[in-house]
């Protein structure tokens, strides 16, 4: 019945609102009196980070536990906005939300402008910023591209080689940016790229490769900067395909061959040392990694899980997430501590 209601409150606000946003959502029974931020997302690259003075609007968790953000001032232009609630503290500023630490963080990006009314109610399982209903169909473009990403990557569980992997990440790439063309809106693209082509992603190499020989990036710039000029989007996205087609370029002058080669006689000598400090330490193991410094909070969680022992359903039922969730978090954990099984897991508690 509640969440009938709320329908009905969304129907009626898109049909009455007049030049003005509403973003409005549920939340399980633990959020009670915690707070939500809305934020807007103006650096892509930071898209994952809760920037205190990236903060536009607050408001209080409702009995009905739920939240409200309504007003007149976004652009009128779509943007990234970010939805960020958790049962931390209210005091934004401290270092659980600086460092991004905080445990019970949940956050929703999606795309919008000052006309759009969205309302992100629980799912099935009562999980949260899992469903948008929306009054456009950008809200819903990058709820959309993660899902398809997940669903992309479900089959690394059962990959047994380096070969195969590579084979799914390049498949991932291909389809995720096709997947992002067809929404018509630049800034979806955007999103998508910053996706595969962040130096963590497990699609860079096919990006980059990509980058030599496609105009696609030229073209998204171009279309970019007709939709958005004179956004930060788009000095971002110009300043990163510069960066990584500066891998690409030739030396064009005497003076910038000299500078390549003293960086590589530097590079050869920087190897050299390390190898005689090698062989003096004999040290049979490399330094163990601190996990916590690579991984997010959830990641950390699914990790301490695997290292129980505790089964994909087991992890997914303690987290309150989906199966599927689970396995994308385990594909993560695994890329970025670089091990290809959970009997690896032991050797970062030891």
């Amino acid at each position: 019945m509640q969440k009938l209601l709320s329908y009905c409150i969304l129907l009626l606000n898109i049909f009455t609102a007049s030049a003005q946003f509403q973003f409005s959502g549920e939340v399980t029974d633990n959020f009670k009196d915690a707070t939500a931020y809305l934020t807007i997302v103006d650096e892509y690259q930071k898209s994952d980070l809760l920037l205190t003075e990236k903060i536009i609007q607050e408001c209080k968790i409702d009995s009905l536990q739920q939240f409200l953000f309504k007003g007149d001032f976004l652009a009128s232009k779509n943007m990234l906005y970010k939805i960020h609630v958790d049962t931390c503290n209210d005091k934004i500023s401290d270092s659980k939300h600086l460092l991004n630490h905080c445990e019970t963080s949940h956050f929703i990006l999606f795309i919008a402008n000052n006309t759009d009314t969205v309302f992100f109610p629980l799912n099935d399982l009562s999980q949260l910023f899992c469903e948008i209903k929306q009054s456009s169909t950008h809200n819903t473009a990058i709820l959309e591209i993660n899902a398809l990403q997940e669903t992309l990557l479900t089959n690394l569980q059962s990959s047994k080689s380096d070969a195969q992997r590579t084979i799914i990440y390049k498949n991932c790439f291909q389809k995720l940016k096709e997947f992002s063309k067809s929404f018509n809106d630049p800034l979806v693209e955007l999103y998508t790229y910053h996706l595969y082509a962040n130096e963590k992603s497990f699609s860079r190499s096919s990006y980059l490769a990509d980058l030599k020989s496609s105009n696609y990036y030229a073209d998204l710039l171009e279309r970019l900067t007709h939709n958005y000029p004179k956004s930060n989007y788009v000095k971002q996205f110009t300043n990163d395909l510069k960066k990584d087609q500066y891998t690409f370029l030739e030396p064009r002058n005497a003076d910038t061959s000299i500078t390549l080669y003293i960086i590589g006689a530097l590079l050869l000598i920087s190897i050299l040392v390390n190898i005689v400090l090698f062989q003096k330490t004999k040290v049979k193991k490399e330094p163990k990694v601190n996990y916590k410094t690579i991984l997010t909070p959830q990641e950390q969680n699914v990790f301490e899980l695997m290292h129980e022992k505790s089964s994909n359903k087991i992890i997914a039922d303690s987290l309150f997430i989906s199966v599927s969730t689970v396995k994308t978090h385990i594909n993560n954990i695994y890329s970025k501590l670089n091990i290809s099984s959970r009997k690896e897991v032991d050797v970062f508690f030891d």
